[in-house]
């Protein structure tokens, strides 16, 4: 079976990017522990000069890959995940963006809208 790729954001304005970077870290562990390909930090582009790493990383950015048959439990993880942050964490699924609670409702219709896109691009 073919694998998607789904992008996360995670933002705070009331942290500075090493909390970013620490809740970040958090929730990758977490959706690294359900049946998920991998989730790797994304990627910012170029790397300024003289910069350690030729590769940057967005902070809060992660690159979720992952068998479509698996997306309610990425959906899962990740609504469970946000409900135990405070109020002002904001995460974005592939440009969805969720705050606070997500109920149940919201994540099947996010998880139904995204292997309808799925099916329209096989």
């Amino acid at each position: 079976m073919n694998k998607v790729q789904i992008s996360l954001l995670v933002t705070c304005p009331n942290l500075d990017a090493d909390g970013v970077a620490d809740l970040t870290t958090k929730l990758r562990r977490e959706i690294l522990e359900a049946d998920i390909d991998s989730v790797e930090p994304a990627t910012a582009g170029k790397a300024p000069g003289g910069a350690k790493s030729d590769v940057p990383v967005a902070i809060g950015a992660l690159v979720v890959t992952l068998s479509p048959t698996v997306v309610d439990s990425l959906m899962s993880v990740i609504a469970s995940w946000l409900s135990r942050q405070p109020n002002d964490v904001v995460i974005e699924v592939d440009g969805h963006r969720f705050e606070g609670q997500v109920s149940k409702t919201q994540r099947d219709k996010l998880v139904a809208a995204y292997l309808r896109r799925l099916e329209i691009k096989s």
